[in-house]
Protein backbone atom coordinates (compact mmCIF):
# COMPACT_ATOMS: atom_id res chain seq x y z
CA UNK A 1 0.00 0.00 0.00
CA UNK A 2 2.84 2.39 0.83
CA UNK A 3 4.53 1.65 -2.51
CA UNK A 4 1.30 2.29 -4.40
CA UNK A 5 0.86 5.64 -2.69
CA UNK A 6 4.47 6.62 -3.41
CA UNK A 7 4.33 5.50 -7.05
CA UNK A 8 0.89 6.68 -8.13
CA UNK A 9 -0.35 9.28 -5.63
CA UNK A 10 2.74 11.26 -4.62
CA UNK A 11 3.54 12.80 -8.06
CA UNK A 12 0.10 14.44 -8.59
CA UNK A 13 0.00 15.65 -4.98
CA UNK A 14 3.43 17.28 -5.14
CA UNK A 15 2.78 18.69 -8.60
CA UNK A 16 -0.63 20.00 -7.57
CA UNK A 17 0.81 21.81 -4.57
CA UNK A 18 3.57 23.37 -6.67
CA UNK A 19 2.02 23.86 -10.12
CA UNK A 20 -1.76 23.54 -9.86
CA UNK A 21 -3.42 22.03 -12.95
CA UNK A 22 -0.17 20.47 -14.16
CA UNK A 23 -1.00 17.80 -11.57
CA UNK A 24 -3.34 16.24 -14.14
CA UNK A 25 -0.34 15.26 -16.29
CA UNK A 26 1.34 13.78 -13.21
CA UNK A 27 -1.81 11.80 -12.41
CA UNK A 28 -2.08 10.40 -15.94
CA UNK A 29 1.58 9.37 -16.09
CA UNK A 30 1.99 7.94 -12.59
CA UNK A 31 -1.26 5.96 -12.62
CA UNK A 32 -0.65 4.59 -16.13
CA UNK A 33 2.95 3.67 -15.34
CA UNK A 34 2.13 1.97 -12.04
CA UNK A 35 -0.71 -0.09 -13.51
CA UNK A 36 1.27 -1.02 -16.64
CA UNK A 37 4.34 -1.99 -14.59
CA UNK A 38 2.21 -4.41 -12.57
CA UNK A 39 1.37 -6.17 -15.86
CA UNK A 40 4.75 -6.15 -17.63
CA UNK A 41 8.40 -5.36 -16.98
CA UNK A 42 9.33 -1.72 -16.30
CA UNK A 43 11.04 -1.22 -19.67
CA UNK A 44 8.02 -2.43 -21.61
CA UNK A 45 5.68 -0.47 -19.34
CA UNK A 46 7.71 2.69 -19.90
CA UNK A 47 7.54 2.28 -23.66
CA UNK A 48 3.77 1.79 -23.52
CA UNK A 49 3.11 4.76 -21.22
CA UNK A 50 5.45 7.04 -23.17
CA UNK A 51 3.73 6.08 -26.44
CA UNK A 52 0.22 6.67 -25.12
CA UNK A 53 1.45 9.96 -23.69
CA UNK A 54 2.77 11.05 -27.08
CA UNK A 55 -0.61 10.16 -28.59
CA UNK A 56 -2.17 12.38 -25.93
CA UNK A 57 0.10 15.35 -26.57
CA UNK A 58 -0.72 15.17 -30.27
CA UNK A 59 -4.39 15.64 -29.31
CA UNK A 60 -3.81 18.38 -26.74
CA UNK A 61 -6.11 21.29 -27.54
CA UNK A 62 -6.99 19.84 -30.98
CA UNK A 63 -10.40 18.12 -30.98
CA UNK A 64 -10.31 17.33 -34.70
CA UNK A 65 -6.93 15.64 -34.40
CA UNK A 66 -8.32 13.53 -31.55
CA UNK A 67 -10.88 12.00 -33.90
CA UNK A 68 -8.06 10.88 -36.19
CA UNK A 69 -5.86 9.57 -33.38
CA UNK A 70 -8.62 7.65 -31.55
CA UNK A 71 -9.13 4.83 -34.07
CA UNK A 72 -5.37 4.53 -34.59
CA UNK A 73 -4.64 3.97 -30.90
CA UNK A 74 -7.57 1.54 -30.81
CA UNK A 75 -5.99 -0.53 -33.57
CA UNK A 76 -2.61 -0.30 -31.81
CA UNK A 77 -4.15 -1.74 -28.63
CA UNK A 78 -5.59 -4.68 -30.56
CA UNK A 79 -2.23 -5.27 -32.25
CA UNK A 80 -0.55 -5.31 -28.85
CA UNK A 81 -3.08 -7.93 -27.77
CA UNK A 82 -1.79 -10.24 -30.49
CA UNK A 83 1.45 -10.37 -28.47
CA UNK A 84 -0.18 -10.51 -25.05
CA UNK A 85 0.11 -6.81 -24.16
CA UNK A 86 -3.44 -5.50 -24.64
CA UNK A 87 -4.09 -4.99 -20.93
CA UNK A 88 -1.27 -2.51 -20.16
CA UNK A 89 -1.90 -0.62 -23.42
CA UNK A 90 -5.62 -0.28 -22.71
CA UNK A 91 -4.85 0.81 -19.14
CA UNK A 92 -2.74 3.58 -20.65
CA UNK A 93 -5.53 4.54 -23.04
CA UNK A 94 -7.94 4.95 -20.12
CA UNK A 95 -5.91 7.93 -18.99
CA UNK A 96 -5.07 9.01 -22.56
CA UNK A 97 -8.68 10.11 -22.86
CA UNK A 98 -8.06 12.94 -20.35
CA UNK A 99 -5.87 14.58 -23.00
CA UNK A 100 -9.02 15.00 -25.10
CA UNK A 101 -10.60 17.30 -22.49
CA UNK A 102 -10.30 21.01 -21.80
CA UNK A 103 -8.99 20.32 -18.30
CA UNK A 104 -5.44 20.11 -19.62
CA UNK A 105 -3.66 23.50 -19.85
CA UNK A 106 -2.82 23.34 -23.55
CA UNK A 107 -0.88 26.62 -23.34
CA UNK A 108 1.87 24.89 -21.31
CA UNK A 109 2.83 21.85 -23.43
CA UNK A 110 6.52 21.92 -22.46
CA UNK A 111 5.76 21.93 -18.74
CA UNK A 112 3.14 19.20 -19.19
CA UNK A 113 5.58 17.01 -21.11
CA UNK A 114 8.30 17.42 -18.47
CA UNK A 115 5.88 16.65 -15.63
CA UNK A 116 4.52 13.65 -17.52
CA UNK A 117 7.96 12.12 -18.18
CA UNK A 118 9.29 12.72 -14.66
CA UNK A 119 6.14 11.30 -13.05
CA UNK A 120 6.29 8.24 -15.31
CA UNK A 121 9.94 7.57 -14.44
CA UNK A 122 9.28 8.04 -10.72
CA UNK A 123 6.33 5.66 -10.77
CA UNK A 124 8.18 2.99 -12.74
CA UNK A 125 11.19 3.21 -10.43
CA UNK A 126 9.18 2.97 -7.21
CA UNK A 127 7.05 0.11 -8.56
CA UNK A 128 10.18 -1.81 -9.59
CA UNK A 129 12.07 -1.22 -6.33
CA UNK A 130 9.01 -2.30 -4.34
CA UNK A 131 8.98 -5.63 -6.16
CA UNK A 132 5.57 -5.02 -7.76
CA UNK A 133 6.67 -5.21 -11.40
CA UNK A 134 5.01 -7.88 -13.56
CA UNK A 135 3.15 -9.36 -10.58
CA UNK A 136 -0.21 -9.73 -12.36
CA UNK A 137 -0.99 -13.03 -14.13
CA UNK A 138 0.40 -12.92 -17.69
CA UNK A 139 -2.04 -12.16 -20.47
CA UNK A 140 -2.57 -14.74 -23.19
CA UNK A 141 -1.68 -13.68 -26.72
CA UNK A 142 -4.73 -13.26 -28.97
CA UNK A 143 -5.14 -14.88 -32.38
CA UNK A 144 -4.76 -12.71 -35.46
CA UNK A 145 -8.46 -13.10 -36.26
CA UNK A 146 -9.49 -12.07 -32.76
CA UNK A 147 -7.09 -9.09 -32.85
CA UNK A 148 -8.61 -7.88 -36.12
CA UNK A 149 -12.19 -8.15 -34.83
CA UNK A 150 -11.37 -6.56 -31.49
CA UNK A 151 -9.36 -3.82 -33.20
CA UNK A 152 -12.26 -2.94 -35.49
CA UNK A 153 -14.82 -2.88 -32.66
CA UNK A 154 -12.53 -1.01 -30.29
CA UNK A 155 -11.46 1.57 -32.88
CA UNK A 156 -15.05 2.29 -33.94
CA UNK A 157 -16.29 2.50 -30.35
CA UNK A 158 -13.43 4.74 -29.25
CA UNK A 159 -13.92 7.14 -32.18
CA UNK A 160 -17.67 7.32 -31.54
CA UNK A 161 -17.23 7.88 -27.80
CA UNK A 162 -14.64 10.64 -28.36
CA UNK A 163 -16.91 12.35 -30.89
CA UNK A 164 -20.01 12.17 -28.69
CA UNK A 165 -18.06 13.14 -25.58
CA UNK A 166 -16.59 16.25 -27.19
CA UNK A 167 -19.93 17.47 -28.52
CA UNK A 168 -22.41 16.50 -25.83
CA UNK A 169 -20.57 16.33 -22.51
CA UNK A 170 -18.91 19.74 -22.39
CA UNK A 171 -15.54 20.28 -20.73
CA UNK A 172 -15.66 16.79 -19.26
CA UNK A 173 -16.24 14.95 -22.51
CA UNK A 174 -13.35 12.63 -21.71
CA UNK A 175 -15.60 10.65 -19.34
CA UNK A 176 -17.38 8.92 -22.23
CA UNK A 177 -14.30 7.50 -24.00
CA UNK A 178 -12.64 6.84 -20.62
CA UNK A 179 -15.58 4.69 -19.55
CA UNK A 180 -15.72 2.90 -22.88
CA UNK A 181 -12.01 2.04 -22.74
CA UNK A 182 -12.33 0.82 -19.14
CA UNK A 183 -15.16 -1.51 -20.17
CA UNK A 184 -12.91 -2.97 -22.88
CA UNK A 185 -10.19 -4.15 -20.49
CA UNK A 186 -9.36 -7.86 -20.88
CA UNK A 187 -10.49 -10.51 -20.15
CA UNK A 188 -13.30 -10.02 -22.64
CA UNK A 189 -15.03 -13.28 -21.77
CA UNK A 190 -16.27 -11.53 -18.62
CA UNK A 191 -17.42 -8.42 -20.48
CA UNK A 192 -21.02 -8.24 -19.31
CA UNK A 193 -20.38 -9.26 -15.69
CA UNK A 194 -17.45 -6.83 -15.50
CA UNK A 195 -19.63 -4.08 -17.00
CA UNK A 196 -22.17 -4.61 -14.22
CA UNK A 197 -19.48 -4.59 -11.53
CA UNK A 198 -17.83 -1.50 -12.99
CA UNK A 199 -21.20 0.21 -13.19
CA UNK A 200 -22.02 -0.47 -9.54
CA UNK A 201 -18.53 0.54 -8.39
CA UNK A 202 -18.65 3.74 -10.42
CA UNK A 203 -22.03 4.76 -9.02
CA UNK A 204 -21.05 4.02 -5.41
CA UNK A 205 -17.65 5.74 -5.68
CA UNK A 206 -19.14 8.80 -7.37
CA UNK A 207 -21.91 9.17 -4.81
CA UNK A 208 -19.46 8.83 -1.91
CA UNK A 209 -17.16 11.57 -3.17
CA UNK A 210 -20.07 13.75 -4.26
CA UNK A 211 -21.49 13.52 -0.74
CA UNK A 212 -18.14 14.40 0.80
CA UNK A 213 -17.80 17.25 -1.69
CA UNK A 214 -20.95 18.85 -0.30
CA UNK A 215 -19.20 19.22 3.06
CA UNK A 216 -16.36 21.38 1.75
CA UNK A 217 -15.69 23.64 -1.22
CA UNK A 218 -11.94 23.18 -0.91
CA UNK A 219 -10.73 20.37 -3.24
CA UNK A 220 -7.58 19.88 -1.18
CA UNK A 221 -9.71 18.42 1.61
CA UNK A 222 -10.81 15.68 -0.80
CA UNK A 223 -7.39 14.94 -2.31
CA UNK A 224 -6.18 12.98 0.79
CA UNK A 225 -9.26 10.77 0.48
CA UNK A 226 -8.17 9.90 -3.04
CA UNK A 227 -4.67 9.12 -1.77
CA UNK A 228 -6.02 6.65 0.79
CA UNK A 229 -8.59 5.11 -1.59
CA UNK A 230 -5.99 4.11 -4.20
CA UNK A 231 -3.92 1.60 -2.17
CA UNK A 232 -7.08 0.47 -0.39
CA UNK A 233 -8.55 -0.42 -3.77
CA UNK A 234 -5.62 -2.64 -4.66
CA UNK A 235 -5.92 -4.40 -1.30
CA UNK A 236 -9.62 -5.02 -1.95
CA UNK A 237 -9.13 -6.13 -5.58
CA UNK A 238 -8.47 -9.86 -4.88
CA UNK A 239 -11.72 -10.01 -2.89
CA UNK A 240 -14.01 -7.59 -4.73
CA UNK A 241 -13.65 -6.10 -8.19
CA UNK A 242 -16.62 -3.81 -7.48
CA UNK A 243 -14.84 -2.51 -4.38
CA UNK A 244 -11.70 -1.85 -6.42
CA UNK A 245 -13.64 0.20 -8.99
CA UNK A 246 -15.33 2.12 -6.16
CA UNK A 247 -11.96 3.11 -4.69
CA UNK A 248 -10.45 3.87 -8.09
CA UNK A 249 -13.42 6.12 -8.94
CA UNK A 250 -12.97 8.00 -5.67
CA UNK A 251 -9.26 8.49 -6.40
CA UNK A 252 -9.70 9.78 -9.95
CA UNK A 253 -12.55 12.12 -8.99
CA UNK A 254 -10.67 13.44 -5.96
CA UNK A 255 -7.68 14.46 -8.06
CA UNK A 256 -9.66 15.80 -11.01
CA UNK A 257 -11.64 17.87 -8.53
CA UNK A 258 -8.52 20.00 -8.19
CA UNK A 259 -9.17 21.27 -11.73
CA UNK A 260 -12.98 21.40 -11.79
CA UNK A 261 -15.97 21.21 -9.45
CA UNK A 262 -17.16 17.89 -8.03
CA UNK A 263 -20.85 18.52 -8.82
CA UNK A 264 -20.24 18.58 -12.57
CA UNK A 265 -17.73 15.75 -12.41
CA UNK A 266 -20.14 13.50 -10.51
CA UNK A 267 -23.14 14.13 -12.75
CA UNK A 268 -21.21 13.61 -15.98
CA UNK A 269 -19.42 10.54 -14.60
CA UNK A 270 -22.73 8.80 -13.96
CA UNK A 271 -24.25 9.91 -17.27
CA UNK A 272 -21.30 8.68 -19.32
CA UNK A 273 -21.16 5.36 -17.48
CA UNK A 274 -24.72 4.63 -18.56
CA UNK A 275 -24.13 5.84 -22.11
CA UNK A 276 -20.97 3.78 -22.52
CA UNK A 277 -22.65 0.64 -21.20
CA UNK A 278 -25.53 1.11 -23.65
CA UNK A 279 -23.13 1.61 -26.58
CA UNK A 280 -21.03 -1.38 -25.53
CA UNK A 281 -23.89 -3.88 -25.90
CA UNK A 282 -24.42 -3.64 -29.70
CA UNK A 283 -20.66 -3.33 -30.35
CA UNK A 284 -20.01 -6.48 -28.32
CA UNK A 285 -22.79 -8.26 -30.20
CA UNK A 286 -21.30 -7.24 -33.55
CA UNK A 287 -17.87 -8.42 -32.42
CA UNK A 288 -19.29 -11.76 -31.29
CA UNK A 289 -21.09 -12.18 -34.62
CA UNK A 290 -17.90 -11.43 -36.54
CA UNK A 291 -15.94 -13.97 -34.47
CA UNK A 292 -18.68 -16.57 -35.02
CA UNK A 293 -18.36 -16.07 -38.76
CA UNK A 294 -14.56 -15.82 -38.92
CA UNK A 295 -13.26 -18.03 -36.12
CA UNK A 296 -15.93 -19.82 -34.02
CA UNK A 297 -13.33 -21.41 -31.74
CA UNK A 298 -12.18 -17.97 -30.59
CA UNK A 299 -15.75 -17.14 -29.58
CA UNK A 300 -16.07 -20.44 -27.73
CA UNK A 301 -12.80 -19.74 -25.88
CA UNK A 302 -14.23 -16.43 -24.65
CA UNK A 303 -17.26 -18.21 -23.22
CA UNK A 304 -15.24 -20.71 -21.19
Amino acid sequence: MAATMLAAALPPIVCGLLFGKLAIAALIASMSAHLAAKDVRPGTAGLIVFSTGLAGFVCLGQPDMTLLVAPMVGIAAASAGHYGFARPVIRGLIFWTIFTSFLMPADQPEALFLVYCLSMLWSLTVTHLAGLSATMPPEEAASSQYSVVFGAVFAVGLAISVYVGQRHFGAHGFWFPLTFVALCLPPHGQLFSRTLQRGVGTVVGTLILFGLGQLTANPWWLAPIGVVALPLGFRILPMSYTGFITCLTITVLAFLNIATDIDTLAFERLATMGAAAVMMAPLAALGALALWLIKPEALRALQE
